[in-house]
């Protein structure tokens, strides 16, 4: 592997292990912090999904750039700083602090997603002028490596100091290690070389729903769809159920997400394996079996068992993701050509986007229903949706007309 592409899979990994650590069990322990109502909660925490519809506003734009460079270095900067402001607003007031936090959550993922289409096209163009195969491999690999000692180091300071009685303390000092992780990555951007410099032909509405046409991609599209749609009542309901519902002590979810982050850095390679025997379609239609059974699981728990099913889940349903991540992309990149590649992925963000954000909101209304109203069905009861909606991305993916291996 070049020198290149390993400056590249450093700057990657530093900065999506910021952005990511500012998600999930973080982002649903500020809600708390915060005391904001659980539906809200589950919108700010379900973000990184719903905004993926503004992933096709930044493709188009970025398609009719000439100075590519600068809006791919300006808008990393910007919502790297903002990851950090949203850590620091627990030094204000609670109430306008409170307000701040969700106006900055919503900056930068906005200002993330719209320049998501470019950043992944950049990596993706790289790795393919060098026909580098283990690019996206190793990229996950080191991730989940550096993503895990940065996400456990912050959450054990958080535990602590929640225990010390100053959770403020410990908010402040995840925003210190956030701004290490980005100053590291932003350090690194200036060498990164250019995108290309060509025009894209992808830069209108009518060439995004052109791409639509291309019918092996759009099968993945929906494929993928169906998948962000279920996994909005499982893996997304998820981790607010388990800080704001189960109250599980944040030090044991800090060790099992840790546990479960180390084996999905080490499956990732064998996933990899899998796939190269029975093609990514097939193996990603089994890990939606284990995550059904997760599911199901999941509508089992209660503040009795709680205890033992939250590190079951965590482990279990953490460790496929490596696969999940990198066999979408190459599915993707398999059904799409190199010239309208940011466009493709545009279009792919879009319908996620949207498929996401439906889910997250009916998800939401029906928190609220079931949180107004104790005698009824209980939350976990949105577990066994998740399940039953499982059956759509495994019979999708599964009769996808293209594979990749």
């Amino acid at each position: 592997m070049s020198h290149r592409l390993r400056l590249f899979i450093l700057e990657y990994n530093f900065s999506m292990s910021a952005y990511w650590i500012c998600t999930g069990f973080l982002i649903a322990k500020l809600t708390q912090y915060y005391d904001l109502p659980l539906g809200l909660s589950n919108l700010l925490t379900g973000l990184s999904s719903t905004f993926l519809v503004l992933q096709p506003v930044g493709g188009l734009f970025y398609a009719r750039l000439k100075h590519k460079r600068r809006f791919l270095v300006g808008m990393n900067i910007l919502w790297r700083v903002s990851i950090c402001l949203v850590f620091f607003t627990v030094l204000l007031p609670v109430s306008s602090g409170a307000a701040l936090f969700c106006l900055l959550l919503f900056v930068m993922q906005g200002i993330q997603q719209l320049s998501s289409p470019a950043y992944e096209n950049w990596h993706v163009e790289l790795a393919e002028a060098e026909h580098c195969a283990a690019y996206y491999t190793t990229r996950e690999t080191l991730f989940m490596l550096i993503y895990t000692v940065a996400n456990a180091a912050i959450q054990i300071t958080i535990s602590v100091s929640e225990r010390m009685g100053d959770l403020r303390a410990g908010f402040f000092l995840a925003g210190i290690a956030e701004a290490v992780l980005l100053l590291v990555s932003l350090a690194i951007l200036p060498f990164l070389s250019a995108p290309a410099g060509n025009r894209s032909q992808g830069g209108s509405l009518t060439t995004l729903l052109q791409v639509l046409k291309n019918r092996a991609h759009t099968q993945v599209i929906l494929a993928n769809a169906s998948w962000c749609i279920a996994n909005v009542f499982i893996g997304g309901l998820f981790g607010l159920y388990a800080v704001r519902v189960l109250n599980i002590d944040f030090i044991t979810l800090t060790i099992w997400a840790t546990a479960g982050n180390i084996l999905r850095g080490a499956f990732a390679p064998v996933f990899s394996r899998i796939a190269a025997r029975i093609g990514w379609k097939t193996c990603l239609s089994n890990i939606f079996v284990l995550f059904a059974l997760l599911a199901l699981l999941l509508f089992f728990s209660g503040p009795q068992n709680g205890f033992w099913i939250a590190p079951v889940y965590l482990v279990l349903s953490t460790l496929p993701m490596s696969g999940i991540s990198v066999g979408t992309l190459q599915l993707r990149i398999a059904t799409s050509n190199a010239e309208m590649r940011s466009v493709y992925f545009s279009a792919y963000s879009l319908i996620s986007g949207a498929a996401s954000l439906v889910g997250t909101s009916v998800c939401s209304a029906l928190i609220e229903v079931l949180d107004k109203n104790p005698a009824g069905l209980p939350l976990q009861s949105l577990f066994l949706l998740g399940m039953l909606l499982l059956a759509f991305p495994f019979l999708l993916f599964r009769r996808l007309p293209q594979d990749a291996h």
